[in-house]
């Protein structure tokens, strides 16, 4: 599921290779695992910085739809689908304050949790792959990045940049995303691991993200000015207009970063959580989830005849 090299420099390199998929994907094993490995490496002394990279051509194609049909299954309360979501958030908040530096070093693809994971590390790094997709395409489930996405997109990018990223969840080529500010540096795909390894090496990764700075401040518009405000009342009429009022998916991500905006990451990545509990359980994302699946169904089986 992963494993981990300590090389002579004390960089780990934090492989994720899922066993009989051709994709990896965030599922509570990989979670379980990641927790211990993470927590392990924290605690090393020898580990003077971490590599997360994939053994698969992409990277982590995204959280594992299927326990979005069991966070929404009658039994789960919503508190508890919020605790049992929140549990990623934790995984990647810990690797960000786990006190050595972190870089991502993707082959490929990554999608909704993989990109999240991408931004809880302190360096981004992608393969010049031209198949590797970017983003955080979790509205067109009707839910929304729960795992810090909003929070982590709207700290590096500021609101004016953000939203269109989180409201409109269009896919990006590994160079677009480095052109908007999500990656750091697109490399041959020969040089992914030596360049992420060479950046650790040579001081240029610090272990501490920006907003956990004292004295951070978003980039671009101030969350209290005019100018925010008029952006968000735009973004919602447009919303408004767009849904019709049907997808909550849209309206919350809105709330969502207008709030978190507002408040320090750890209390911004809980109200994050606890939208993306509420849009999980709602008619909405099931149905929309289903008919994802059914056409995932329909494309095995095409595939198989």
């Amino acid at each position: 599921m992963l494993r981990t090299e300590i090389d002579g420099d004390g960089i780990a390199t934090l492989i994720l290779d899922q066993p009989g998929r051709s994709v990896n994907t965030l599922g509570w094993a990989l979670v379980d695992a990641l927790e211990a490995e993470v927590e392990r490496l924290a605690a090393d002394g020898v580990v003077a910085g971490i590599v997360v990279t994939s053994a698969k051509s992409s990277f982590l194609a995204g959280a594992d739809l299927a326990i979005m049909g069991d966070l929404a299954a009658p039994d789960v309360s919503l508190p508890e689908a919020a605790r049992r979501i929140g549990r990623m958030g934790a995984l990647f908040r810990r690797l960000e304050t786990c006190g050595k530096p972190v870089v991502a070093a993707a082959p490929g693809t990554a999608l909704g949790a993989g990109l999240e994971l991408m931004l809880a590390c302190h360096h981004r790094l992608a393969a010049d792959n031209p198949k590797g997709l970017f983003g955080l395409p979790e509205v067109t489930l009707g839910i929304l990045p729960g795992a810090g996405g909003t929070q982590r997109v709207l700290r590096r990018l500021g609101i004016a940049a953000a939203l269109p990223i989180l409201l409109e969840g269009c896919p990006m080529s590994a160079a677009e995303a480095q052109g908007a500010g999500l990656i750091n540096a697109v490399v041959a795909p020969d040089d992914l691991v030596p360049a992420a390894k060479a950046a650790l090496r040579e001081g240029r990764v610090t272990a501490v993200a920006p907003w956990d700075v004292k004295g951070f401040r978003l980039p671009g518009l101030a969350p209290t000015s005019i100018a925010a405000g008029d952006l968000f009342a735009l973004w919602n009429a447009r919303v408004l207009a767009r849904t019709r009022g049907e997808d909550p998916a849209q309206r919350a991500i809105l709330s969502c970063v207008f709030e978190g905006a507002r408040l320090p990451i750890d209390k911004a990545l809980r109200v994050e959580r606890d939208y993306c509990a509420s849009l999980i359980q709602s008619p909405q994302a099931q149905e929309k989830i289903a008919v994802f699946f059914a056409r995932q169904a329909a494309k095995a089986g095409g595939a198989a005849s």
